[in-house]
């Protein structure tokens, strides 16, 4: 017989909407599965052998959603990346050793659920071992052990790999002898290469996990300057006959933008579309440098644009126009990048900052986004991006039970005027440190602190350091590192002068 719960709050937020907030209210699940939404004494007269779960001076809402981040687990500046502009922040990659994606996977799923989490969007993103696949199936394995949801994405790229083409020679020809030597020395692909080779990799995972309840595939080019338009229009093709998603990054510095024009004179976005690579399943991370008519197609075709707010700062990428884009029709959600302006996977703090950054000075703008506008980013917008729409982002019986609880003590204490509505008042001033229970499908993964696997936190953090220290005692990594600094002044050189400014 399956079990069921009943969840009592103060309050319960049924969807994105000041609306939808309702004092007092229940929630039972039964299995995977929402089942109901009523007065408490009720749900438990109808079910008198389940189990309560009492929340008292809480806020239940759906499970936040995180529409983008990389897996790494350990911050950049645990691992020793300063925050530079995106370019030389890239090129640091460039000489440090290799990680274990397992623990690192296992590691970023517990700390996305003590941060009310229930849901990630993977980019792509490569560890450099040689075998990509088998890279992908370690971070399968730590997200499906932490018991998080997650859509991971397949990642291409197959040009590109030192600066924006079609500019590699012009750079390389610019370095002292020993740096091209060093850069020019063959190392692992960092994916698995072609079209074909691609799609037939996303075969292979979706005829092994393709039943998995809390596991889902999109394509992950890494961005149009990287992907060549024939591994493009491939993944498109095959997107649109599987019905699967494309994850990419696009318009993300303000020399990505130049770059961007001189590729595609006409518009990357009218390309894309071109290519078949823009639909309601296409999700684009950042978007800081799209015009007006670039979101005019990114509107039209029913794509998501991710928003990335504390990443964009400290890497020196700009502000993307949010309010814009929403007056324009543009769908959005939220991501932490795995670079959130307080180097943590608070996605409250993260959408309070994109908030605050979408306050345009001019009063004749358009309007910042609301309450209303700022939850259907973490929730249900999320959920179209991660490829679960109308199945999570809601409490609504049938819906998948992906539920979090936050202490409302933050937000009312030690007063809260009665003029100040609850939720203004809650995306204003909440924490993730405030999240009180965390459930995905049905089950209680985190609770009061608490990891109902009591191991989870413990055990990836251990395994996670102990990859960090043993990457980092590579042979090869001293000299390498000796080559990398002078690199970033050489990036830095050549991208002031090509593009101008901005680095």
């Amino acid at each position: 017989m399956t079990e069921v719960l009943i969840l009592t709050p103060d309050y319960v937020l049924a969807g994105p909407s000041a609306a939808e907030l309702m004092q007092g209210a229940a929630v039972a699940v039964a299995g995977d599965r929402i089942t109901e939404v009523g007065d408490p004494s009720d749900l438990i007269a109808r079910w008198p052998a389940a189990t309560i779960i009492d929340l008292p001076g809480c806020l239940l809402m759906p499970g936040l959603i995180n529409a983008h981040q990389h897996g790494r687990g350990l911050s950049q500046l645990q691992l020793g990346y300063h925050d530079r502009p995106l370019e030389t922040w890239l090129a640091q990659r460039r000489g440090r050793g290799l990680f274990d994606p397992y623990p690192l996977a296992k590691l970023t799923a517990a700390n996305m659920l003590a941060n009310g989490v229930t849901t990630a969007l993977q980019a792509n993103f490569a560890f450099g071992t040689g075998d990509y696949e088998q890279e992908l199936r370690d971070q399968l394995r730590g997200y499906d052990e932490a018991g998080l949801r997650v859509t991971l994405s397949v990642g291409a790229q197959d040009r590109g790999a030192l600066v924006y083409p079609p500019h590699e020679a012009c750079f390389m020809a610019g370095l002292p002898d020993e740096m091209k030597r060093w850069l020019s020395t063959p190392g692992s692909t960092p994916y698995v290469g072609d079209g074909p080779a691609t799609v037939a990799l996303m075969g292979r995972l979706l005829d092994e996990f393709g039943d998995h309840p809390r596991i889902r595939f999109c394509y992950g080019p890494a961005g149009p300057q990287w992907v060549s338009d024939e591994l493009m229009a491939a993944m498109a093709r095959d997107a649109a006959d599987k019905g699967l998603g494309i994850n990419m990054h696009a318009l993300e510095s303000p020399v990505q933008r130049k770059a961007m024009t001189e590729i595609y004179p006409g518009g990357v976005f009218q390309h894309l579309e071109k290519l078949g690579a823009m639909t309601e399943r296409t999700v684009l991370a950042h978007c800081v440098w799209a015009d007006e008519s670039d979101a005019e197609v990114v509107a039209r075709t029913g794509a998501t644009v991710v928003r990335n707010p504390g990443c964009n700062l400290r890497l020196s990428s700009g502000i993307a126009p949010m309010s814009r884009y929403l007056a324009q029709g543009v769908r959005m959600a939220i991501g932490t990048d795995n670079c959130s302006l307080n180097d943590d996977e608070d996605l409250l703090a993260e959408l309070r900052l994109a908030g605050c950054l979408a306050r345009d000075p001019d009063w004749n703008g358009p309007p910042p986004p609301g309450v209303d506008d700022l939850l259907a980013v973490a929730t249900v917008n999320g959920a179209v991006a991660a490829q679960y729409p109308g199945e999570i982002g809601r409490i609504v019986p049938g819906l998948r039970a992906d539920l979090t609880a936050f202490s409302l003590s933050r937000t009312r204490e030690p007063v809260l005027d009665e003029d100040m509505p609850l939720l203004e008042a809650f995306l204003g001033r909440a924490q993730g440190r405030d999240c009180r229970l965390t459930m995905v499908d049905g089950k209680v993964l985190y609770r009061y602190g608490e990891f109902t696997d009591d191991t989870l936190l413990e055990v990836a953090q251990t395994q996670a350091a102990a990859t960090a220290r043993e990457a980092y005692r590579s042979p090869n990594r001293a000299r390498a590192g000796e080559l990398h600094r002078p690199l970033h002044g050489h990036f830095s050189d050549y991208m002031a002068g090509r593009f101008g400014g901005g680095v």
